[in-house]
């Protein structure tokens, strides 16, 4: 059915792994969507990090060596979706922070060849929220 990694517990986790290329237009299409400015100051001045991989669970994303938490004591997921964006997928979950009552959203790359685990991971993290609505 899928390639998530899913031990006995139900949780699963994802780890994804990127070219050079792949990484470095999504990071345009991230400093595009931020505005015109940001994407002159990124192209011009920024330096380019380079990710090789992200890794993701039910409750957070690790971006190199940043974490970033969607799904825990503080924060709940709201919907995760995904974007076809030109030559790249995009998974966006979008989550609120409970104790500040504000919406936040993640945007993860999905590499190429990996669309169908993202379809499953998407519809993993949407069904959670079917069962905390009910």
């Amino acid at each position: 059915m899928n390639n998530l990694k899913m031990p006995l517990d139900g949780s699963w986790s994802i780890c994804w792994v990127y070219t050079k290329d792949e990484w470095h237009y999504f990071e345009k299409w991230c400093s595009r969507r931020k505005g015109l400015l940001f994407y002159a100051w990124y192209s011009l001045f920024l330096k380019k990090k380079y990710v090789s991989s992200i890794h993701f669970t039910r409750q957070w994303v690790k971006i190199g060596d940043k974490r970033k938490y969607f799904n825990g004591p503080v924060t709940e997921v709201r919907r995760a979706d995904i974007y076809d964006k030109g030559l790249i997928n995009i998974l966006t979950i979008t989550y609120e922070n409970i104790s500040k009552n504000q919406l936040a959203e993640i945007s993860i790359l999905i590499p190429r060849g990996k669309l169908r685990e993202a379809i499953d991971a998407q519809q993993k993290l949407n069904e959670n929220l079917k069962f905390k609505l009910n």
